[in-house]
């Protein structure tokens, strides 16, 4: 998979917005922009939307789509595939350029900011939520998945040994949800905060059924959208890699609130052992069985799965010479944009 390159992504980001203004202003424009390369898929899944006859309550007005019986409000109607997986990268940019230029400083502030997230559309609900720094990658995830009608389905207890679920030894997940299993995509959203944490993230290499796993470090792979996990308990989610190699991400706090820290030493500390899982990770792709369930990508499938390159010292070298983990990352990711 190609990396995204910044003026691409500012591409998409622009074309994006002006195809969401086209199809609230004249229909017929927004159908001639898909006809000469624009974003169809944007328009598709609206006309897809409209065909469903909305729920209404008991004063007869429609429903939002966001309380909507999840069959309705979330058909997968399509796949994740390298398309998708370049768009969800363009839209973790948006969201991440709004925090950083000072344009929103809480998640559900950043998606219902029609200046900020070139997802919005008319039935736009504010989430009224205050995610930490797992959640703001687990709900970015979901938001994508929900708004391009994508199955999504997440962990939602880990086993292992050790008291705190965020730190176990020996991590697995032995519990698994999906969209499907909620009422409406406002109650997935409501009660995803509830399950999910940064234990999901420290995962051995060798367990294919959780969210995420150990990528390659290189630009086609530590892109928007990725993730960063330190062991100490952290999740820092993936908004850009610049030219010089810097990785710029975002950062959820408690509070609600949102920052942009940049990847450097020492408050991103080495990955530590395979079987703690820190580091660089990508989510895993998610498709449906033949009854309907979420199946994992396995490690075969990843074309970047590099389940202990980020783990040996001996690769961490610039110009020959040892070098510190977070130097080596950045030297890597620079020199693979050449």
């Amino acid at each position: 998979m190609a990396a995204l390159s910044t003026d691409a992504a500012d591409a998409w980001l622009a074309e994006t917005r002006v195809m969401r203004l086209a199809s609230h202003l004249l229909p017929s424009m927004a159908a001639s922009l898909s006809a000469h390369g624009g974003v169809p898929e944007i328009a598709a899944a609206r006309d897809a939307e409209r065909t469903v006859p909305p729920r209404r309550d008991a004063r007869g007005r429609a429903l939002s789509r966001w309380d909507q019986p999840m069959a309705l409000a979330w058909p997968a109607r399509r796949v994740w595939n390298a398309a998708a997986e370049d768009d969800f990268a363009r839209f973790v940019t948006a969201i991440g350029r709004g925090v950083t230029e000072g344009r929103c400083g809480h998640l559900d502030e950043c998606l219902a900011s029609p200046v900020v997230n070139p997802l919005v559309d008319d039935d736009e609900m504010r989430l009224r939520m205050l995610p930490d720094c797992a959640d703001v990658a687990y709900v970015l995830r979901a938001y994508f998945a929900f708004k391009r009608q994508l199955p999504f389905g997440f962990v939602a207890a880990m086993g292992g040994e050790g008291g705190d679920p965020r730190y176990l030894h020996t991590g697995r997940p032995v519990l698994w949800r999906q969209w499907t299993d909620f009422r409406s995509p406002r109650a997935l959203f409501d009660e995803m905060r509830s399950y999910v944490h940064s234990g999901m993230f420290r995962l051995s290499p060798k367990l294919e059924d959780g969210d995420t796993y150990a990528a390659r470090i290189d630009r086609a792979s530590v892109r928007p959208g990725a993730v960063y996990y330190d062991t100490d308990g952290h999740v820092l989610v993936v908004t850009e890699v610049l030219p010089t190699g810097d990785v710029q991400f975002i950062d959820g706090h408690p509070g609600g609130s949102l920052t942009h820290p940049r990847f450097h030493a020492p408050a991103q500390t080495p990955p530590g052992s395979p079987s703690w899982g820190g580091g660089f990770r990508r989510w895993r792709p998610q498709r449906l069985d033949a009854q309907g369930v979420i199946v994992r990508a396995r490690n075969a499938e990843l074309t970047d799965f590099a389940p202990f390159a980020q783990y040996d010292r001996r690769n961490w070298r610039v110009a020959g010479d040892p070098a510190p983990y977070d130097v080596w990352v950045r030297d890597a990711l620079r020199f693979s944009a050449r």
